[in-house]
């Protein structure tokens, strides 16, 4: 970039694009500049299907997000998810190279290098790899080799691997969008980067990402990053499910979120025997549906989900490991309840959580409160640790609306304009935009404000009551009958 102050990330998702922006502050915490996020087709279960569509709704985004800041983007640190994310395992050794036996910061390098120019398996990439322990004369293990004493040095590394096909369609992508793509991340180490405490990472924890067309997993234990897995199946399997009772799409989510609970159990007692109203429209009748049938479709689809997810953690050889449990995020764990129901499928401690806010400053811990952009806040804080980027005080700001041109508000006056003064302008300060009239085309300063001749004030006269139609109150009546709970369907907006 042409200012190494600030770092911009990208993060594919199946349903939806998000593009950030931040900077470092002095204190070393993040301060995130700029947050957008906008839905997008054209991606399933984190692969790129139609690169048009992908890039059409990832260049609205970048493009809003230039314009806010009056910067242009020239790189970019990118997340990506699919089940084609893999993670495997490799061992290598090097000799040291001192003669008093001293391990030192070339001999670990040497190592790292070594492992660098280890070939991934065919149709694969590796996107990142990660030491798992250092061995010294193949007896003594340990994390910090360096001042260590020894004749032979070997390390065990985790990889993580992507499809070649997948990375290369998202560097496509991003190529169309005229940017250069400094790393790829995958969205599973991107979202435990943001979300786990140290504590959680010494104890053992694993992050479960739920996302629309995908489930990330990463597990950490003893401070190092052990697994990563995807699997293919995500909340959307609960929207097809819903979609299935004839629901229209634009409603789905929100009624998941806002209605939806993880477990029958766990509705209210006052709406075990509600039902859901959701109104159509001119062409399209009324359709309900009870607390407890939409209840019973999201269990039996997040137990599935639990089932694959503890399979995964099995096979990861660290299920006995999870002295902190789980920690839930992705926009798919905003669903009422959810921690109890994995809580006991898995028998392990279990909380939703975003981005920890002791990383970001106080500004920015507001988007931290929204789980769905966990993995692009986790994509800042890798890029910013990688690119080692330097703090500042003065970071891109948002452009206000002054700044962009509209310095106070126009209206009509006398065949002219006049602006009015913002309330902190002084009484003869400069206006800003000079006000003209049709006489003469060449700005003039401020032109005073006519005074109307004095007239008697009338009386206002009390507005008529407003009769709601009959048959709105007709039809509330009957909600009222039927213990139904209304949800427009005409607009986007559920209450």
């Amino acid at each position: 970039m042409e200012r190494n102050n600030y770092i911009v990330a990208i993060d594919l998702g199946s349903s939806s694009v998000t593009v950030a922006a931040a900077s470092k502050d002095p204190d070393g915490r993040l301060n995130i500049i700029d947050i957008i996020s906008r839905p997008m087709e054209g991606m399933e279960r984190g692969e790129v299907t139609n690169i048009e569509q992908v890039t059409l709704a990832a260049r609205g985004a970048l493009g809003e997000l230039e314009e806010n800041l009056g910067i242009k983007v020239s790189e970019v640190f990118a997340g990506m998810s699919g089940e084609n994310i893999k993670c495997g395992s490799s061992a290598y050794y090097v000799y040291i190279s001192g003669q008093d036996g001293e391990i030192r910061d070339e001999d670990v390098a040497k190592l790292h290098e070594s492992m660098n120019t280890l070939p991934p398996p065919e149709g694969y990439c590796i996107l990142d790899r990660i030491p798992q322990k250092y061995v010294i004369d193949s007896r003594e293990e340990t994390m910090k080799p360096v001042g260590r004493f020894g004749h032979r040095l070997e390390s065990t590394f985790n990889f993580i691997l992507g499809n070649r096909n997948s990375v290369d369609r998202l560097g496509k992508a991003m190529s169309r969008l005229q940017v250069d793509t400094k790393k790829i991340y995958s969205n599973a180490q991107a979202s435990a980067a943001a979300v786990l405490t140290d504590d959680e990472r010494e104890l053992g924890a694993a992050v479960i990402d739920i996302g629309a067309g995908c489930t990330d997993i990463c597990i950490w234990h003893d401070n190092i990053m052990r697994y990563v897995s995807v699997l293919p199946v995500g909340s959307g399997a609960i929207n097809n499910d819903i979609r299935s009772m004839a629901i229209r799409d634009k409603v789905i989510e929100k009624l998941k979120v806002k209605h939806g609970y993880a477990t029958v159990k766990s509705i209210p007692a006052d709406r075990a025997d509600q039902s859901i109203l959701i109104k159509g429209n001119a062409k399209r009748d009324d359709k309900s549906i009870s607390y407890k049938a939409l209840t019973q479709i999201i269990e039996a689809r997040l137990t599935d989900i639990i089932e694959y997810v503890m399979e995964e953690i099995k096979e990861s050889g660290f299920a006995e490991k999870l002295g902190a449990g789980i920690v839930l995020t992705g926009g798919g764990a905003k669903i009422n309840g959810i921690e109890s129901l994995f809580h006991e499928k898995t028998g392990l401690d279990t909380r939703v959580g975003g981005a920890d806010v002791s990383l970001l400053n106080e500004e920015s811990a507001k988007v931290a409160e929204d789980i769905s952009l966990t993995s692009a806040i986790g994509v800042l804080l890798l890029g910013a640790q990688d690119s080692k980027l330097a703090a500042t005080a003065y970071p891109p700001k948002k452009k206000s609306k002054d700044e962009s041109g509209d310095y106070g508000s126009e209206k009509p006056y006398d065949g002219g304009y006049r602006v009015e003064k913002p309330e902190d302008e002084p009484e003869n300060g400069h206006t800003g935009r000079k006000p003209y009239t049709d006489d003469d085309d060449t700005p003039t300063d401020y032109v005073p404000e006519r005074k109307p001749k004095n007239k008697p004030e009338k009386t206002p006269k009390p507005p008529k009551e407003q009769k709601e139609p009959w048959w709105k109150r007709l039809k509330k009546d009957v909600n009222k009958v039927f213990d139904f709970e209304v949800i427009d369907d005409s607009d986007d907006d559920i209450s």
